[in-house]
């Protein structure tokens, strides 16, 4: 069984339904894997590179995942749209970008790279990068690791995904009024980053034990 990272990023369902939402979040908490919570998405960078799979599933608006620049990468160019490209697991590595409309593949929209498309031709440095309109058919049984961030610069309608917003205790992110945290059954752990607002976060979940696992 190929180990698949699961990566989720909520601007996905910007322009979606609030039940699609919540139907493909019953799934992923039923797994019972422990959930990295970001603030961005190149902030689960570690958590992929240690995750000791072979296949990256992300679920996102945007493809994140470029041509690869002539003068190679730097650090510097670590992103929320670059970060596919930093896998250090991707020589031998299959990235599958799950997209929500062909809405995305429209210039300027979901595609990340600037001249050769990674999805078309090799120029990510990923074995194999193709991609698939939708989450039916995502091997759930194959999943080992999962990580979901907020991306608020691109969440649009946070009605839509206010389920695992407060869910996975990301609305004090957004400064979003509360309205109850349910973290029964479900192991957060909240990545690492330079963000002041991760640390917000995780001084708020500490407040909260009693009321699900925070690790």
């Amino acid at each position: 069984m190929i180990p698949v990272f699961l990566s989720i990023d909520l601007d996905y369902w910007a322009h979606g339904r609030k039940h699609q939402c919540d139907v493909f979040f019953k799934k992923v908490y039923a797994l019972g894997l422990p959930i990295h919570a970001a603030y961005e998405h190149d902030h689960l960078l570690d958590v992929i590179n240690s995750s000791q799979c072979t296949t990256l599933i992300n679920v996102d608006f945007h493809s994140d995942l470029c041509d690869t620049p002539a003068e190679g990468w730097e650090l510097s160019d670590l992103n929320e749209g670059t970060w596919g490209n930093f896998v250090s697991w991707r020589e031998r590595g299959t990235f599958i970008w799950r997209y929500p409309s062909s809405l995305c593949l429209k210039p300027g929209n979901g595609y990340c790279h600037n001249d050769v498309n990674p999805f078309e031709k090799p120029a990510s440095g990923w074995r194999e990068a193709r991609k698939r309109q939708g989450v039916a058919g995502i091997p759930w049984d194959s999943i080992k690791a999962v990580g979901v961030c907020l991306s608020p610069d691109w969440i649009g309608r946070t009605s839509v995904i206010r389920e695992p917003i407060d869910r996975l205790g990301m609305q004090d992110w957004l400064d979003l009024d509360e309205i109850g945290l349910c973290l029964s059954g479900v192991t957060v752990k909240i990545v690492q980053s330079r963000e002041k607002n991760t640390h917000k976060m995780r001084k708020m979940l500490a407040k909260r034990q009693g009321r699900g696992r925070i690790k």
